[in-house]
């Protein structure tokens, strides 16, 4: 949405991505990863590959995330790109937010980057978990790769200043 800062990089799994923590997300790099399950530079590795001789299926290939979607959809099962989480502080807060200074907004702000942090490190922590064999097994995923995203509007349409 016009206007809205730009997502950025979250999540220890970054650095296996070649991605730091506080880059801006682009509107390509989210094709890529939750459109079509690859890595957020495929395009430059891909080009690069093809320059030094690949042929396009490899050089497509190598840039998959995890199992191709193809190869999941021939098993007539939907590929899970990413899930959506809202933080969102109570109405309260927004309302304050909304009417307060420049000195209490930052304060808020401050508060819910804060709050949304260590979700993030106790999602990666305790909660994130990858499957493979159909589902039958699981682990411990060792990081998270996140794009965060601030809005400042509902579902109504009511936007914040």
């Amino acid at each position: 949405m016009a206007g809205l800062p730009p997502g950025v990089w979250l999540g220890r799994g970054l650095a296996a991505l070649g991605l730091t923590a506080g880059q801006t997300v682009t509107e390509r790099q989210m094709e890529l990863v939750f459109g079509e399950g690859r890595h957020p530079d495929a395009d430059r590795m891909e080009r690069k590959l093809l320059d030094d001789g690949a042929d396009p299926e490899t050089a497509r290939l190598v840039t998959v995330l995890g199992q191709p979607i193809e190869e999941i959809e021939q098993r007539k099962q939907t590929p899970l790109l990413a899930l959506d989480f809202v933080f969102r502080p109570q109405a309260s807060l927004v309302v304050l937010w909304a009417l307060g200074d420049a000195r209490t907004r930052q304060v808020i702000e401050g508060a819910h980057e804060r709050a949304v942090a260590a979700t993030l490190r106790w999602l990666e922590d305790e909660v994130a978990e990858t499957r493979w064999a159909s589902g039958r097994r699981r682990a411990k995923a060792p990081a998270l790769v996140v794009a965060a995203f601030r809005h400042y509007g509902n579902r109504n349409g009511f936007h914040l200043p």
